[in-house]
């Protein structure tokens, strides 16, 4: 997988710092978490991708069938996918540490990745999930 797989930002940390990877919710963008992970980890180097899924022009990380109900075929391609575009960052930057954090619909594709690659990341926060 490719590190250009998601359209994203990322924030420039200490060559030798943390990467942090940020996972908006539903109906943001990649913008959204950029601040709070600058304040959480001044040094990182901060990771933050658009989810690829609209949703009545919200943007998410993979679709749902209805309120509260997941897509889990969507959410098994969200997930590779996810954690080959992970995979892509970390091997070109090879950070200290790889942390994540997630906020709603953020968290819940952060955690599924979390799942299906249990050491892809040394630390994850996960904020409003429902899994």
């Amino acid at each position: 997988m490719s590190k250009d797989a998601y359209i994203y930002k990322a924030l420039p940390g200490s060559p030798d710092g943390s990467l942090l990877f940020v996972f908006h919710g539903t109906g943001a963008d990649e913008s959204q978490l950029l601040s709070l992970g600058r304040d959480l980890g001044p040094q990182a180097t901060i990771v933050s991708p658009r989810g690829d899924v609209s949703e009545h022009g919200a943007a998410r990380f993979f679709r749902r069938t209805g309120e509260g109900v997941y897509d889990m075929g969507d959410l098994a391609r969200a997930t590779d996918k996810m954690v080959g575009f992970v995979k892509a960052h970390v091997e070109a930057a090879k950070p200290s540490s790889v942390l994540g954090l997630g906020y709603s619909n953020g968290a819940n594709i952060l955690a599924s990745v979390v799942f299906a690659a249990p050491s892809l990341f040394d630390a994850a926060v996960l904020m409003h999930p429902l899994i």
